[in-house]
């Protein structure tokens, strides 16, 4: 889905806790995007982030079928600004792209504790490998 103007998601919206994108109500539904589905959302400069995606509870004029309402964070990762003119790009994020978003996460608590459990994983598979041996 194609977006060209991106508006800014109210205060109590934003920050790297929520990490939430709202879309316009006609693109939430079990047809087209669920509620709090990953969303990988890419600038036209090739910088992307990935975002949950929500509907809009009515405290955003403006936003329509065309645009989106991401908070700063977001547009700082995408390089990107407010306004109209924009070409961004929004899809389903893959299994892939959410592992490395997390991995990579600004956040130093969402960093380390997937690094952990990735560590986790490779240690238990080095187990099974051992144990089977």
């Amino acid at each position: 889905m194609n977006i060209d103007t991106v508006l800014r998601l109210p205060p109590e919206d934003s920050g790297l806790n929520h990490s939430i994108v709202r879309l316009a109500n006609v693109h939430i539904g079990k047809k087209r995007f669920p509620r709090r589905t990953p969303m990988l959302i890419t600038a036209s400069n090739g910088n992307w982030t990935i975002r949950y995606v929500m509907g809009n509870s009515g405290s955003i004029s403006g936003l329509n079928k065309h645009s989106i309402a991401i908070d700063y964070d977001a547009i700082s990762d995408l390089e990107a600004n407010y306004g109209s003119g924009q070409s961004i790009t929004i899809k389903k994020a893959s299994l892939l792209k959410c592992l490395i978003w997390l991995l990579t996460h600004s956040d130093l608590t969402v960093r380390l504790s997937m690094r952990f459990a990735v560590l986790g994983a490779l240690l238990g598979f080095v187990g099974l490998f051992i144990s089977l041996i």
